[in-house]
């Protein structure tokens, strides 16, 4: 048995393992988006043909060409109605006689025990209760009183029980036998039915022995006294199945659409469509056409993976993005699958198909939208076979939306995507309507058509960003630009309650949004992630030294309590990034914007004040986790350098450029930037970047000359009106001139 439980865990263990493993997810979510996708393209371009089979989803319409009864339906109703006939009972007549005796055989045998053991009890005999009611044999006498527990037969063998036997003698014969006999008490109830006279005892007997005693004795003598007859019942029930089924047929009349697009094919609606002779059984399903659409899209997914694999690994290698491509696809599919469906007469120039490629590029990036969009425009284009305008304008203009909405930070810019991509689509069907010939008036009705289709695509991109957002825990310029608000709730606390630490944070976003994005990373993330990266010193904002006005803390606690309490507030600001739902991606940065560094002052002053004793290293650092990403990698190394810089006391341009670069070669031998894909080209690219936000930032000032201390309020005022003077007598005499030195400089 314990081999087996070994086993048996090793084996789920190896399924979890598979589960976890990153190849296996992203097989499992290719093959159930070209799964989906292919059912619904399969389903949308089959041709229009009564081949029905039980289960399936129905693609037409179907009306009866009579009045028709649907037998298999009238019958199921008939059975569900059946249900509600009462058995037919037939009672068991000695039942109730039998139930009665027993209970009188318990009473008589527990009185005839009762004159036996109660005399020698009471004369000192030393032999047990138990002992001597087996000397009676009173398993086969009484076995109702065999089976009570010794408690209530030691109660039962008092003498003062006397009248409490005699009393529940009457209640259980005069008040619970005739209830038993009104009751109708099957095999199938017989539980139910001790368990209402159980209750009743309970509620009626006042004695607590006298109640399990009673208990005891329903339940031995208690037995079925009526049964069900199963011959009556089962012509009863047939009886009135064909009696119903004359009285209410389900009729199905001419004209009557009895099988719905969508619908699923019943077994009845099967039997109708057979017996009108609509359904055509010789018809089987096109395996060639169904083989040829699942391989056309097998290879497009194939393109689709290598084309991640090799030019976006970091998405390649992110389930929730995969996952996310993955959903877009079979979004737009569904979309165009309805189209086709409600709207056949102008099926493909409104399938809101452009929601693929925005979506994509807003959450991910250009090139991964061009390539959604191709992958899309290729799949779609299966199920409207016959119509080269669709396979067109989604190449065309899928490829616009995608750029125009690549640099869109506002929702109102997305909005302009889709008045540009309608504007091309017009277009688009101007020009294939040319080609073919076709009459004016129907290429700007289907411009217009197409028009709103751009509109209405961008239109439910927007809508549904947000719950893209938190499904996928997917995070977007739009949502950022939001977070980047100074009104936000947490910015507005940080400025109030730590301003020193909200200014700091403004300069180490500068800082990181400069160097990540000369890296190729996400700038605006690191900005946003910049600004709440210290949000956790909300919580005790006068033990950093940014935020002291006055004295310091730290001067009266030990550097183990203050190393404590400045690491914690990269997991204090974790809880309040959940309390204010910012998402994952800035709480990431605000839990490893410190990784696993050394709080280095605090750790040498307790070196300094614990001389003698190991200070050990590890309990003066950050508990991590290492950056991850490049974004939290730049905020890390930004964060130091701010602070340094600002504390440096000689801010010339040589010793800037001389700190920026050893604490980050400080960071990258403490082994800080080990789990993200930095390079040394990009560590220099982030130095080169802060030192020109910093030479702005620290840049030297003219220092302007200052009025002779000797000076006074009084001495300037003189000045000002001797000048005054002058002037005046200039302009009197004609000769408003002034000489070069006359001019006050700025």
């Amino acid at each position: 048995m314990a081999e087996k439980k070994k086993n048996d865990k090793e084996r789920y263990q190896k399924i979890g393992q598979v589960l976890k493993n990153n190849t296996f997810q992203r097989i499992l979510i290719g093959a159930v988006s070209l799964v989906l996708v292919f059912i619904m393209i399969s389903e949308g371009a089959a041709p229009r043909k009564y081949k029905l089979t039980l289960g399936m989803a129905s693609g037409f319409d179907i009306r009866a060409p009579r009045d028709i009864e649907n037998t298999m339906k009238t019958e199921e109703l008939a059975l569900e109605r059946v249900k509600e006939i009462p058995p037919v009972i037939k009672e068991l007549e000695l039942a109730n006689t039998q139930m009665l005796g027993n209970i009188y055989e318990f009473f008589d045998s527990l009185d005839n025990l009762r004159s036996k053991i109660i005399p020698v009890m009471e004369s000192g005999n030393e032999h047990g209760l138990s002992e001597l009611l087996e000397r009676e044999n009173v398993s086969v006498e009484n076995p109702i009183l065999a089976k009570l527990p010794e408690e209530l037969q030691e109660y039962l063998f008092r003498r003062d029980s006397q009248a409490d036997i005699r009393q529940l003698k009457d209640f259980l014969v005069k008040q619970i036998m005739p209830d038993i006999t009104t009751t109708v008490i099957t095999e199938e109830n017989l539980s139910e039915v001790l368990q209402n006279f159980t209750a009743e005892i309970e509620e009626k007997v006042a004695s607590f022995e006298m109640q399990q005693v009673a208990k005891y004795i329903l339940s031995g003598v208690l037995v079925p006294n009526s049964m069900v007859d199963e011959a009556a019942t089962e012509k009863q029930k047939n009886d009135f199945i064909e009696a119903y089924k004359l009285e209410n047929p389900v009729m199905i009349y001419k004209n009557e659409r009895f099988i719905r697009k969508e619908d699923i094919v019943t077994a009845d609606k099967l039997d109708v469509a057979r017996r009108l002779g609509l359904l055509d059984e010789e018809n089987r399903p096109d395996y060639l056409f169904l083989v040829a659409v699942f391989c056309i899209l097998l290879m497009l997914w194939i393109i689709l993976a290598l084309f991640l694999r090799h030019f976006a690994r970091k998405t390649f290698e992110s389930r929730n993005e995969l996952m996310f491509i993955a959903s877009v696809i079979v979004l737009t599919v569904f979309l165009a699958f309805m189209s086709k469906e409600f709207i056949p007469e102008y099926q493909s120039y409104i399938t809101l198909g452009f929601i693929a490629p925005v979506l994509t590029v807003v959450f991910l990036n250009i090139q991964i939208a061009v390539m959604v969009n191709l992958i899309t425009t290729l799949a779609v284009s299966l199920m409207f076979r016959d119509n080269f305008t669709f396979l067109i304008m989604f190449a065309i203009s899928g490829t616009i939306a995608a750029f125009l909405s690549a640099n869109a930070n506002q929702r109102r810019k997305i909005s302009l995507t889709g008045l540009v991509t309608g504007t091309v689509n017009i277009l688009v069907v101007a020009c294939i309507g040319m080609m073919e010939k076709k009459e004016w008036i129907s290429i700007l009705y289907e411009g217009g058509i197409s028009f709103i289709n751009g509109i209405l695509s961008v239109i439910l991109a927007i809508g549904i960003l947000p719950f893209f957002e938190g499904i996928f825990n997917m995070i977007t310029p739009l949502k950022l630009l939001e977070l980047a608000d100074p009104n936000h709730p947490l910015l507005k606390r940080l400025l109030l309650e730590a301003p020193g630490t909200y200014h700091h944070s403004l300069m180490v976003g500068n800082l990181a949004e400069a160097a990540v994005r000369q890296i190729g990373g996400n700038a605006l993330l690191a900005r946003v992630g910049a600004y709440f990266h210290d949000v956790g010193k909300l919580k005790r904002p006068n033990f950093f030294k940014e935020n002291q006005m006055s004295e310091n803390p730290h001067d009266r606690i030990t550097p183990n309590l203050s190393t404590l309490v400045i690491t914690s507030h990269t997991k204090d600001g974790e809880q309040l990034a959940i309390k204010y739902k910012l998402p994952k991606a800035i709480r990431d940065i605000i839990v490893q914007h410190h990784g696993s560094t050394l709080v280095a002052y605090f750790y040498h002053k307790a070196k300094q004040s614990e001389k003698g004793t190991e200070v050990k290293e590890s309990n003066f650092r950050y508990e991590g986790p290492k950056p991850q990403s490049r974004e939290a990698a730049v905020v890390l190394l930004a964060d130091s350098v701010e602070a340094a810089v600002r504390s440096l006391p000689d801010k010339t341009k040589g010793k800037i450029e001389g700190l920026i670069r050893k604490i980050i070669k400080d960071k990258l031998d403490d082994g800080q930037l080990d789990n993200c894909d930095l390079t040394l080209k990009d560590l220099n690219e982030i130095a080169n970047a802060f030192m020109t936000v910093l030479s702005g930032f620290f840049h030297e000032r003219t220092e302007y000359p200052e009025l002779e201390k000797k000076t006074t309020l009084n001495e300037l005022d003189e000045i000002s009106k001797i000048m005054d003077d002058k002037k005046e007598k200039e302009n009197e005499s004609g000769n408003p001139k002034q000489t070069e030195e006359e001019i006050p400089s700025d």
